[in-house]
């Protein structure tokens, strides 16, 4: 008898042992699928996060200071490209319908020459 119980526990627990592989087998293939979801939020809140951190860096350059020095007298670039843009305003056009501006400068004359549209031509004085 002795041998028979022996046989018999040895047999409930290779049972036990192979229910117990089974539910983790189980488990791991529900936990599975939520493991791969969370994974694939992680990646895509990853990837808007990177795209953002790239619209960012785009939208944050450098703009430059540019001075024009000539003779002992000094001005800003920017300052001649605003009053290009006020006689353009004051000539009737609007500012948003400007497409291009060229601006060509001759400090030996003080002045800057510029076109705006390829139409509309004229000067500001830079000193």
């Amino acid at each position: 008898m002795r041998g028979e119980k022996a046989t018999a526990t040895e047999e409930k627990v290779a049972v036990d042992a192979k229910d117990t592989t089974k539910s983790n087998d189980t488990k791991a293939a529900k936990t599975t699928p939520a493991k791969a979801a969370k994974s694939t939020e992680v990646k895509e809140t990853a990837a808007k996060k990177t795209a953002k951190t790239q619209k960012k860096t785009v939208k944050e350059q450098v703009k430059p200071d540019i001075f024009i020095q000539f003779q002992g007298k000094e001005t800003m670039l920017e300052d001649a490209l605003e009053q290009a843009r006020q006689q353009y305003i004051a000539a009737g056009h609007r500012v948003s319908s400007i497409k291009s501006l060229q601006v060509y400068l001759k400090p030996e004359e003080s002045a800057a020459y510029y076109v705006i549209n390829q139409k509309f031509a004229g000067k500001v004085d830079l000193f």
